[in-house]
């Protein structure tokens, strides 16, 4: 079967995506793969790790789930979780344990970041039809059930969403920037990466991340005297800059301009801008013979849609 978005030129071969993901998970099952995993009573057992260690994730099955089931609109993958629930779960359920089943002891702290986004898209996928998505987000200081169900177990700790964020990513990374790696399925948040982060360029990634993200006028802003930045910040302010308002600032000084960046550190007013919350997908019309077919897309939106 083929599905061919004729507007947009989307393409894909439904036949030939099974065999390149159990190819590459094939491949995959003799390698070291880097989990995200961490729980808060358990964090000595993540903070292990070989600092000499060069061992590396096969991403490829990463890059061609991501590749098959998006499409790119307006600079964001959207995913198209119809699809991604009719045929994928198979697919990210042998993905996810393989990524379960690894020696962490082994890892060097570089390779620890797809693991986390590819669980909320296999949980999002699995629900096929998302309600109420603003409720069951939360925020990070109160998050809601969706976010702290329990989806992975590694060595014995089962860890949610939540767990990965502040046990190991937050608490065991010195960069801000890993809020901008961190996709939360709304359109305020950062885009999905549709290529995996990596150990080599995983700092270099992030960075870049965090250059679109505020190069949206709409979450990064500078006029006259006031600094507007989008209440994301606010988000992960406690886990990513310690509560420290200065912190932020200064962080943020680094996306401004050269003549703007003594007034983002000090003397701006900041402005919170609301974050949108809506939920962010993409729906693809069932043609009359069934599957996904060419009888066009169109992109969903608002929460719970």
């Amino acid at each position: 079967l083929r599905y061919t978005h004729r507007k947009i030129g989307y393409h894909m071969s439904q036949s030939r995506l099974p065999q390149r993901l159990i190819a590459a998970l094939a491949l995959s099952a003799t390698a070291v793969a880097v989990p995200l995993t961490a729980h808060a009573q358990d964090t000595a057992l993540f903070a292990a790790y070989n600092a000499e260690s060069q061992a590396t994730v096969d991403d490829t099955p990463y890059g061609e789930l991501i590749g098959a089931l998006t499409i790119k609109e307006r600079g964001r993958a959207l995913v198209a979780y119809d699809v991604a629930h009719a045929q994928a779960l198979p697919f990210f359920t042998q993905y996810v344990n393989y990524l379960a089943n690894v020696p962490v002891e082994q890892l060097n702290r570089d390779e620890q970041l797809n693991t986390r986004n590819v669980l909320l898209i296999q949980g999002l996928a699995e629900e096929r039809r998302v309600r109420g998505y603003k409720k069951k987000r939360g925020e990070p200081a109160a998050p809601g059930a969706f976010w702290t169900e329990k989806r992975i177990t590694v060595a014995g700790t089962s860890l949610s969403l939540q767990d990965i964020e502040q046990d190991i990513l937050f608490a065991g990374w010195d960069d801000p920037n890993i809020m901008f790696g961190l996709y939360q399925g709304m359109k305020g948040g950062p885009p999905l990466p549709r290529v995996a982060f990596t150990g080599a360029d995983v700092t270099a990634q992030l960075a870049e991340a965090g250059r679109r993200f505020n190069n949206d006028t709409r979450n990064f802003r500078v006029r006259r005297d006031t600094v507007r930045i989008s209440s994301y910040y606010d988000w992960y302010l406690p886990l990513a800059f310690d509560g420290d308002e200065a912190a932020l600032r200064q962080h943020l000084a680094g996306f401004a301009k050269s003549g703007e960046q003594e007034l983002v550190r000090n003397t701006g007013k900041i402005d919170r801008k609301t974050l949108s919350t809506d939920f962010e997908q993409y729906r693809t019309r069932q043609n009359t013979g069934g599957g996904f077919g060419s009888g066009g897309a169109r992109p969903s939106g608002g929460v719970g849609s």
